[in-house]
């Protein structure tokens, strides 16, 4: 594998060469490159915690025999960590979606190990992520590219990420929560995913860069320090600390903290960025 690979988890590695040997059978001569964003890219990838995000780009459309051929690669693969790939034609590498609404244009992707003809649509943060930090499993540099964000689209897209999913989730589950004991158990998984989320996207409004979620812990609990132990042991869960126990009042205090980073980030909406942007430590 390139060197961009090599410095992964063996678990990562193994995943992604059967990704890579499964995908010459399945498209021969029709992929341009591959490419891994997400937690692998940003040194985050943590074995029985992260899946692998993997770009794909082709030569163009994939047809019908394209698409089945993905779709029985994907049937074929074992399970976790899953292997979330998103197929993109190279001609639209860094470009906006085109269109709004149900009707607006999907590429073909897996999320969860399962594959979907017509579900993904790419957005400025995977864009900045590939440009960035995207690490090279086949095909030209990934920073050879060109498809970086423009720096509106990538701020503008988190601001209405927090409001249209996040803001949402947190009061859909105060409704879940709703009725439960406080000293039931919470799966961590949901925790850490739920307070470990918004603050990315907030680093990402103010400074511009894109963190990981682990780095997320520290750059919340500056924002909201009354939340910092909630975010100390969603971060100790995503290192891989299984005796991290959580709660429903913990679940109660997710939602607390998503719509206090939502509130804080909507304050900022139309301000300039400081200066001196760096990526908050954590």
């Amino acid at each position: 594998m390139p060197a961009g690979t090599d410095t992964l988890p063996p678990q990562a590695r193994s995943a992604l060469g059967a990704y890579l040997a499964a995908l010459d059978t399945a498209l021969p001569g029709a992929v341009r490159g591959v490419y891994l964003t997400g937690s692998a890219a940003l040194g985050d990838w943590r074995p029985g915690r992260s899946d692998l995000d993997i770009l794909t780009v082709t030569d163009g459309r994939l047809g019908d025999a394209g698409l089945a051929a993905l779709e029985a690669l994907h049937a074929g693969l074992p399970g976790r960590p899953y292997r979330d790939a998103v197929y993109v034609p190279a001609d639209a590498l860094g470009a906006p979606p085109a269109g709004e609404g149900p009707g607006a244009a999907r590429f073909p992707g897996a999320v969860d190990g399962v594959f979907h003809r017509a579900r993904h649509r790419p957005d400025p943060v995977l864009w900045a992520t590939l440009d960035r930090h995207g690490l090279t499993a086949r095909g030209p540099e990934a920073r050879s590219l060109g498809a970086g964000p423009g720096e509106s689209w990538l701020r503008d897209w988190n601001h209405g990420n927090m409001e249209s999913y996040w803001r949402p989730w947190a009061a859909s589950g105060r409704d879940t929560l709703s009725g439960h004991d406080p000293a039931e158990p919470l799966p961590g998984a949901i925790v850490a995913w739920a307070v470990l989320g918004p603050g990315r996207l907030h680093a990402t409004i103010t400074t511009g860069e894109i963190i990981s979620k682990t780095a997320a812990a520290g750059y919340t609990a500056r924002l909201l320090p009354r939340h910092a132990a909630l975010l100390a042991r969603a971060k100790a869960h995503r290192l891989g600390d299984d005796t991290a126990r959580f709660t429903m009042a913990d679940g109660h205090a997710a939602c607390d903290l998503i719509e206090a980073v939502a509130d804080h980030a909507a304050a900022l909406r139309g301000k300039p960025r400081p200066a001196n942007r760096h990526s908050p430590a954590g």
